[in-house]
């Protein structure tokens, strides 16, 4: 989560913020994503948002889940094959 956060200021900084990014800023931008702000990113911790959503970025899928998910799928019957990657 931290290296995330210290990306995010980081990418922030290369787009246009070079003196760093503000304290705040309007509400309405802040969350369409549009200005970054230390208090939209507070709120981000303080919601134990691990994810990071709030602020714009995602959960990285783990490689497994598919595959899991298949064996899961055959298993209850659903699919009649199991299909194998290329």
């Amino acid at each position: 989560m931290k290296s995330d956060i210290v990306n995010y200021i980081k990418t922030w900084q290369k787009r246009c913020y070079s003196d760093g990014i503000p304290d705040e800023a309007p509400y309405e931008l802040e969350i369409r994503g549009k200005v970054p702000s230390y208090r939209l990113l507070c709120m981000v911790i303080l919601k134990n948002d691990y994810s990071l959503k709030q602020i714009g970025l995602s959960r990285k899928k783990s490689k497994y889940y598919s595959e899991l998910k298949r064996i899961e799928l055959t298993k209850n019957g659903k699919i009649k094959q199991l299909r194998l990657p290329l």
